[in-house]
């Protein structure tokens, strides 16, 4: 029940939007404000942007996309699966896997379970 209740918290967490930088990047709002300020969001511009600019991304930054990507990673069939009609974007898919909590497989529980423990990469 706690690692169900965990997950749950991460899934929520990754989904939040919000109108400030920080709710909606993270550790990566400084990064974003700083190199991509003039572009436009929507249609994959920021992260276009964010990628491009990696190498001078900070640490903090650098290691919350990780954890991002190892979700997306973990959690690739499960999002194919359960949430193959939802559009990305808006928090959207992150709330898609919280609704499918209890059929997603064990990988991708372990992964969201990471970030909450803190263990993520």
């Amino acid at each position: 029940m706690l690692k169900a209740l965990s997950i749950s918290a991460a899934i929520l967490f990754l989904s939040m939007p919000s109108a400030m930088a920080q709710a909606r990047f993270g550790a990566c709002a400084a990064d974003v404000k700083t190199h991509c300020a003039g572009v436009q969001p929507g249609q994959g511009r920021i992260n276009a942007c964010v990628k491009s600019h990696f190498n001078d991304l900070s640490d903090a930054c650098k290691a919350r996309l990780a954890r991002t990507a190892a979700i997306r990673e973990a959690c690739a069939s499960d999002i194919k699966k359960q949430c193959a009609n939802v559009r990305r974007g808006g928090g959207r898919l992150a709330t898609c896997l919280k609704d499918s909590l209890a059929n997603l497989d064990e990988g991708c529980k372990a992964a969201l379970s990471a970030v909450v423990s803190g263990k993520g990469k």
